[in-house]
């Protein structure tokens, strides 16, 4: 039996490389262990959940051979849009938020009423409204959070 230091996901977070526009990435290093990427490179609690779950949809729905590398720019794959939608239902399960969304009311009430529901930051329900279209990207953004990540050097 393997110890558990061979086995699981290994999460490494990387300062943002701005040229690259890379968000994360997934790689498998053993048959039994396999490593998330994240770069922070919005800096938002919607992105930074959305993107760690897009990764862990690769590692539960793909294969083990694949390198993925995320920068939401180039055209999705079968496997990216796989990824997206696991990421987007697993944060926000979706029957509840079609029922949400059906109400057709998107004021910062109803969204921290949903978030709390849901047991969810505000800021993924609006993330997840804007990336739909839903509301604008300049509406509610005071409802995310920033997220800030002090790299620790070893003298």
């Amino acid at each position: 039996m393997e110890s558990g230091r061979n086995t699981g996901v290994s999460l490494v977070v990387v300062p943002e490389r701005p040229e690259t526009h890379v968000s994360g990435a997934t790689k498998w290093l053993t048959s039994n262990r396999a490593m998330i990427i994240l770069s922070l490179r919005h800096k938002m609690d919607d992105h930074f959940w959305f993107s760690l779950f897009h990764e862990a949809g690769h590692i539960l729905l793909h294969g083990k051979s694949e390198v993925f590398i995320e920068n939401y720019e180039d055209d999705k794959s079968e496997k990216e849009v796989e990824a997206d939608v696991f990421a987007s239902n697993f944060l926000i399960p979706k029957s509840k938020y079609n029922k949400f969304i059906s109400r057709n009311k998107f004021s910062e009430q109803s969204i921290l009423a949903f978030a709390q529901e849901l047991n969810l930051s505000p800021g993924i329900v609006v993330g997840r409204l804007q990336h739909d279209g839903l509301i604008p990207y300049s509406c509610l953004n005071r409802l995310k959070r920033k997220l800030n990540f002090s790299a620790q050097h070893d003298g």
